[in-house]
């Protein structure tokens, strides 16, 4: 097999993109850059230098579509597949599209499915009511860390009190339950309508108060620039971005800062 440099493995993961992007274009479906993908078209025009992902999203009516496309035939232009933990083929409550020629390796998990990805994230609603948002998210946030820890690598860690602390709790999580986890996620990402509260959101994956806003703002969208692309985004992507990263997004964080998933790939 033959190692892909960084440069090959964004390319890999930008044709993934593109690819999906027919995929929905096909279908008259509409998804969005999201989170530092988004970032990354704003600030820089494509990839954020030091990040390896990419992050779209769409509305719950959107992704069920997809959902039930991919139930039929998940397998798109030859060797993208659309993977999701109801289908026995990610560890993830939310779609994976993979392409099938690679192999991955991610330095703190163990996920089965070890192809090259892109994120898609549902968009789900919220209660207009913040205390009953924060309750909500609160919810969310300990199943998800339930879910992250019954996969993860034991004495694998960015800091050296997860390195200590997760082989203490990885068996309790093991215990609860990976599927039951990503089915308890599912399930509370959709308690709220969107089309009745007005407010939507990324429950699933996302944090409070972060990335949510106005129904009504965010099916209103509009184009941004991606390694030389053009893609959808929510029109409201400024308040969008300084609600999860600040009000000085545009500005470079210190090298200590810039993270990244410490990926390896290969071409099969």
């Amino acid at each position: 097999m033959k190692k892909l440099t960084q440069k090959e493995i964004k390319k890999h993961l930008l044709d993934i993109l593109l690819n999906f992007q027919d995929f929905c274009d096909d279908y008259g479906l509409k998804m969005y850059l999201c989170a530092g993908t988004l970032l990354g078209a704003v600030r820089h025009h494509g990839f954020i230098p030091w990040d390896d992902d990419i992050d779209v999203c769409m509305d719950r009516e959107s992704y069920q579509k997809v959902m039930e496309i991919a139930k039929k035939n998940s397998v798109f232009n030859e060797h993208y597949k659309i993977t999701d933990f109801q289908f026995n083929d990610s560890s993830y409550p939310f779609i994976k599209v993979v392409d099938l020629t690679t192999k991955m390796s991610q330095q703190f998990e163990n996920d089965e499915a070890d192809y090259l990805w892109i994120d898609v994230f549902p968009m789900d609603g919220l209660p207009g009511d913040k205390s009953l948002q924060k309750k909500l998210y609160q919810k969310v946030a300990i199943v998800r860390e339930i879910q992250m820890l019954s996969f993860a690598k034991a004495g694998q860690g960015r800091t050296l009190a997860k390195k200590i602390l997760k082989p203490l709790v990885i068996p309790f999580a093991k215990m609860y339950g990976l599927k039951r986890a990503n089915e308890k996620l599912n399930q509370l990402s959709q308690t709220y309508d969107y089309n009745k509260t007005g407010w939507i959101g990324d429950v699933m994956w996302g944090d409070y108060g972060k990335e949510t806003m106005r129904t009504s703002d965010y099916f209103e969208s509009t184009k941004v620039n991606f390694e030389g692309y053009q893609f959808d985004t929510m029109a409201c992507w400024d308040s969008y971005l300084t609600k999860l990263y600040g009000k000085n997004y545009m500005d470079i964080p210190p090298k200590e800062k810039q993270v990244n998933h410490c990926l390896q790939a290969w071409l099969r």
